[in-house]
């Protein structure tokens, strides 16, 4: 059958027959441009699924009981390949975590060499303003030297020298 063919005998849209193929990954074949083909077994998995949208369930909750397209695997096979893959998830984590762990030394290492940097640039920085300072400090002594030699010297009065103003005209 057809998805018209299929849609008509479930009383539902052709549109609709689609979306719950996909959903609900119904194995069926597919003609060469690209049309779904559908069998009675088909047809009856059509009907349980409307019915239980019908009565309320929603597509997430409904269980179809057969596999469409899933071959039954026996359980020691099932569980070595379980196993097998659950050693590759270990392999691929341990090598994650040592990824990481390069990749944080390398950031390290990185900042520490950037902290090395600052730090000698600091260290020339002081070193350059102890040599202004030192300047400066050196540059304001020979200014009061020279302050000092230009500086009118105080002339001693003795007592006399007031005594006379008294009586000056």
């Amino acid at each position: 059958m057809k998805t018209k063919e299929m849609s008509e005998a479930i009383g539902v849209n052709p549109t609709t027959i689609q979306r719950w193929t996909k959903y609900f990954k119904i194995d069926c074949d597919v003609t060469e441009q690209g049309h779904f083909l559908y069998t009675e077994k088909h047809l009856q998995l059509f009907k349980k699924i409307k019915r239980e949208l019908d009565e309320g369930k929603r597509m997430k909750d409904i269980n179809l009981n057969e596999r469409q397209g899933v071959p039954s695997v026996p359980t020691k096979q099932y569980e070595a390949k379980l196993e097998k893959m659950m050693v590759q998830v270990d392999a691929l984590e341990e090598k994650l975590a040592t990824k990481a762990d390069d990749v944080v030394s390398y950031q390290l290492l990185k900042h520490r060499s950037e902290l090395d940097e600052m730090m000698k640039l600091v260290g020339t920085l002081e070193d350059r303003l102890s040599l202004i300072e030192k300047r400066m400090m050196s540059h304001h002594h020979q200014e009061k030297q020279v302050v000092n030699e230009h500086a009118p010297k105080k002339v001693k009065r003795g007592p006399w020298r007031s005594f006379m103003n008294l009586f000056a005209f």
